[in-house]
C-alpha cells in the first residue's frame, strides 16, 4: 500500500511539474512551449516540450536573418540595372529603355526615403545620353523570377493585404498602396497611392459598432474585395499590389512625358546599346534585415531569403531553402524535426522547435551585427509594449511572431553593455482567447524567470 501511494504520489508530482509555467486562461487547449540556455556555461536552464514541433510565424525571420548574415556580404545585396537597347541618331532612341529586376524588395521603399528617386535618376541618365525621344518603348525584365510571387503556403485571406505582398524580380514601393474606402460606395474605381491602373474596387463595407474588415483579391487579379463592418464614417488601410512593374513602367512613361521626352509603346527587336548601364544599388545588407525585424516586414525577409541562391541564378523559394539547410546542416544544425517553407513565416505550414530555434540563436549569439538585428523589448519595434516600464525593459532583445492562435518570442537575454548572456524560445500555439492575454502571461513568465 505504501508503495502504490508513493507511485501515486510520484506520478502527481510528475504531472504537477509539467504544468506549463505560461499561465492564461484557456492555456490547457493551447501547445506551450520554452527553451532558455545559458550561453556561458551551455547549460539549459528550461525546457518545455523544446522538442514539440510549433508554427514559428515570423520568429522564422530569425533564421532567414542568420542565414543572410552569414551568407551574404555586408555590402548592397542588390543592384537593379537599366539598359538601354537600339542605337541613337539625332536624339531619337531607336529602341527600348529596360529596367532589370533583380529580386530587390526594398525599391523605392517607404521605409528607406533616403534612397528613393530611382525614377527620377532614370530620366536624368536618360536625358545625358541625348535622348530626347524613344521610338520603341519602357520594358520590365523580371529577371528570371516566378510570375507568381506569392508562396503558395500562404492563405488567400493573407495576400490582398500589404503584408502578403509576394515578391517578384522587380518590386516597387513595397508592392503595396494605400486607399480609403467609405461604406456603401460599391463596386468603384478609387483613388489609390500610388495609381494602380486598372485595379476595381468592389467595396461591400457597411456601417457598424463594430470594425470587423476583410479583403480578397486572387493572386494577379485586378479585382479587390473589401468586406465587413466599419465603425466611422470610412476604412484607410494598405493592400498588395497586383503587378508592381507595370506601376513602374507608368510612373517612369509618366517621369519621362514631364520632361519632354516622347515615347512609344510597341516593342522593338534590336541589340543592347553599349552606354554604361545605370545601376541603382539597394540599401546595405544589415540595414534591411534591421527594418525587417523590427517592423516585421515580410516582403524584405522573402527577397532576403531569394538572395541567398541568386549566385547561382536560381530565384525560387525552394531554390533558396534548399541552399540555407544546406548551409545549416554543415553547421551541425539538426533540421529532421522541422520545415521550413518561406522567409518570412506567413506560411501556416511552417514547423520550428523551440530547440532548434535556440540552436540557431546559440550559433549566432557571438556576431554582434546579428544580435543588433533584434528588437529591444519594451522599446523597440514590434514588441515595443511587452515588457514596457519593467526592470527587463531593454534587456531583452527578441523578435516577435503572431498570427490567429499563434504567439512567439526568440532572441537574447542581455547584459548591462548588451552582450548575450541567454538564449531565449518562447512558442505558444492553438490559443483560443486574446492575444493580448497571452502576452501578459509571457510577460510574467519573463519577469519570474529573470
Amino acid at each position: 500500500m505504501k508503495h502504490l501511494i508513493a507511485f501515486l504520489f510520484l506520478s502527481f508530482a510528475l504531472c504537477a511539474g509539467a504544468a506549463s509555467p505560461i499561465v492564461f486562461k484557456g492555456d490547457e487547449a493551447a501547445l506551450e512551449g520554452i527553451y532558455v540556455m545559458e550561453l556561458a556555461t551551455g547549460k539549459c536552464l528550461k525546457s518545455y516540450n523544446a522538442e514539440k514541433a510549433f508554427t514559428p510565424a515570423s520568429v522564422t525571420k530569425c533564421l532567414t536573418a542568420a542565414s543572410a548574415v552569414r551568407m551574404l556580404g555586408k555590402d548592397s545585396p542588390f543592384t537593379t540595372a537599366v539598359t538601354l537597347h537600339g542605337e541613337i541618331v539625332d536624339g531619337v532612341l531607336s529602341g527600348n529603355v529596360v529596367v532589370h529586376g533583380c529580386g530587390d524588395p526594398t525599391l523605392e521603399s517607404g521605409s528607406f526615403p533616403s534612397n528613393k528617386g530611382f525614377v527620377n535618376d532614370i530620366v536624368a541618365w536618360v536625358r545625358q545620353q541625348g535622348i530626347d525621344s524613344i521610338a520603341g518603348e519602357v520594358l520590365v525584365d523580371n529577371g528570371g523570377f516566378p510570375e507568381i510571387g506569392v508562396s503558395p503556403y500562404w492563405l488567400l485571406e493573407d495576400i490582398a493585404w500589404e503584408y502578403g505582398a509576394g515578391l517578384y524580380g522587380l518590386n516597387y514601393k513595397d508592392n503595396s498602396f494605400s486607399m480609403r474606402l467609405y461604406p456603401g460606395d460599391g463596386s468603384t474605381g478609387v483613388d489609390t497611392t500610388p495609381a494602380v491602373p486598372g485595379l476595381e474596387v468592389v467595396n461591400s463595407l457597411r456601417s457598424g459598432s463594430k470594425g470587423d474588415v476583410m479583403a480578397m483579391r486572387g493572386e494577379g487579379s485586378y479585382i479587390l474585395n473589401v468586406y465587413g463592418t466599419v465603425r466611422g464614417e470610412s476604412y484607410a488601410s494598405r493592400y498588395s499590389m497586383p503587378y508592381p512593374d507595370f506601376v513602374l513602367r507608368d510612373e517612369i512613361v509618366d517621369a519621362l512625358g514631364s520632361a519632354g521626352i516622347g515615347c512609344g509603346n510597341e516593342f522593338m527587336e534590336v541589340k543592347v546599346n553599349g552606354i554604361t548601364p545605370l545601376r541603382h544599388k539597394s540599401p546595405l545588407r544589415d540595414e534591411i534585415l534591421r527594418v525587417m525585424m523590427l517592423k516585421s516586414n515580410n516582403l524584405f525577409a522573402e527577397g532576403m531569403l531569394r538572395s541567398l541562391s541568386s549566385a547561382k541564378g536560381l530565384h525560387t523559394a525552394d531554390a533558396a531553402l534548399e541552399v540555407q539547410s544546406d548551409y545549416w546542416k554543415g553547421e551541425g544544425v539538426d533540421f529532421s524535426s522541422i520545415k521550413v517553407c518561406d522567409g518570412s513565416g506567413l506560411a501556416r505550414t511552417n514547423r520550428f522547435t523551440p530547440k532548434f530555434l535556440g540552436d540557431i540563436l546559440a550559433k549566432m549569439s557571438s556576431d554582434k551585427d546579428y544580435v543588433s538585428l533584434f528588437p529591444l523589448a519594451g522599446k523597440e519595434g514590434t514588441v515595443r509594449s511587452l515588457l514596457a516600464d519593467t526592470r527587463l525593459a531593454g534587456r531583452l532583445a527578441l523578435k516577435s511572431g503572431s498570427m490567429n492562435g499563434v504567439l512567439c518570442y526568440a532572441g537574447y537575454k542581455l547584459d548591462a553593455s548588451r552582450r548575450p548572456t541567454h538564449v531565449v524560445v518562447i512558442m505558444v500555439n492553438g490559443f483560443n482567447c486574446r492575444a493580448a492575454d497571452v502576452r501578459v502571461a509571457i510577460r510574467k513568465y519573463l519577469l519570474t524567470l529573470f
